[in-house]
């Protein structure tokens, strides 16, 4: 596909050679922004660099440094057309209608990778936004993307936690491994739009679970709820041993019971007794209201969020 998004700056394809120069402007764009490299585009594929190849295009200025790119993240699964869109423009090239061009410009390549390797399929485009990219998000909504998914972290201190509930019919017992399988198909039901829960991918993901700190609710059919917890690598970075819980799900039949935050008080209670000065959620969620659920009683502070936008392009058509 022709490089060329617009007229402000000097466009070619890039290349794994590349890599530092977008890692530097990457760099100043999150700094400028407030914003922080989130795992769920690490997730994208941003470990890869030799995904840049025929799908990333990049703008450099008069002077030489690159100023802009656009970055499409294939999906590996032969069976769907998924594509993340990455972006970005350096705050001193703004306000151009660069970053429209180079939206469009994706999209189109996109469309061109799936009529050349997914042919006949729905294209799903999806890009993440973070709270500290207003005009990224306005720019997405302008060109038919909608909210999708909501990523929240939140985080509290652990000097006063809560006394763990009770909930009729349902057993809380310390996770072990083996309810691995059995959570996993349980988290296959509570998280259907999760493409990421494969079993390598689940089995990696347990390595990271302090079993003192994670809990199973369990009724007479079996597991209906989990809350999985490990160590805040931010934290870590710092020298802190300080906890985090990603993976927190109830059946669907169960919900509004109080079974969620029956795990998430025994696992506070847990970290807290392990000396942890503070423990922090990852939440992945359909429902921007969810986050309300674990402030109030359950303490938990606001600290980032980001939400994944997508749109459909149906198979045969291009961009509206």
């Amino acid at each position: 596909m022709d490089p060329y998004v617009e007229d402000h700056l000097h466009w070619r394809m890039m290349e794994p050679g590349h890599r530092d120069d977008l890692d530097s402007l990457r760099a100043q764009i999150a700094a400028f922004d407030d914003t922080m490299m989130s795992s769920v585009e690490r997730f994208a594929g941003l470990e890869d660099p030799g995904l840049l190849v025929t799908n990333c295009v990049g703008g450099w200025d008069n002077y030489g440094s690159l100023s802009a790119y656009g970055w499409d993240v294939v999906h590996p699964e032969l069976d769907r057309a998924r594509v993340t869109l990455l972006g970005g423009v350096h705050p001193t090239h703004r306000y151009l209608s660069i970053g429209r061009n180079l939206l469009a410009w994706q999209q189109a390549r996109a469309i061109e990778w799936r009529d050349e390797h997914r042919e006949g399929l729905d294209l799903w485009l999806g890009c993440y936004a973070e709270s500290g990219q207003p005009g990224l998000r306005f720019l997405l909504e302008n060109a038919g993307f909608r909210e999708e998914r909501h990523f929240f972290d939140l985080h509290r201190p652990l000097d006063d936690v809560p006394t763990p509930r009770a909930v009729d019919g349902v057993t809380f017992v310390p996770f072990q491994m083996s309810h691995s399988e059995e959570l996993h198909r349980l988290h296959h039901l509570c998280f259907r739009a999760d493409v990421d829960s494969d079993h390598d991918h689940w089995e990696k993901s347990l390595a990271r679970v302090r079993p003192e700190w994670s809990w199973v609710a369990v009724d007479s059919s079996g597991a209906v709820g989990y809350v999985l917890s490990g160590e805040d690598d931010a934290a870590a970075m710092d020298g802190v041993v300080e906890g985090w819980t990603d993976r927190l799900g109830v059946h669907p039949t169960l919900r509004r019971r109080g079974i969620a935050s029956a795990l998430l008080e025994r696992t506070l209670v847990s970290m807290a007794a392990s000396d942890c000065p503070g423990a922090g959620i990852g939440v992945d969620t359909t429902d921007p209201g969810v986050p309300e659920m674990l402030q109030g009683p359950l303490g938990y502070e606001h600290r980032d969020s980001i939400v994944l936008m997508s749109k459909i392009i149906p198979a045969g058509e291009s961009v509206s």
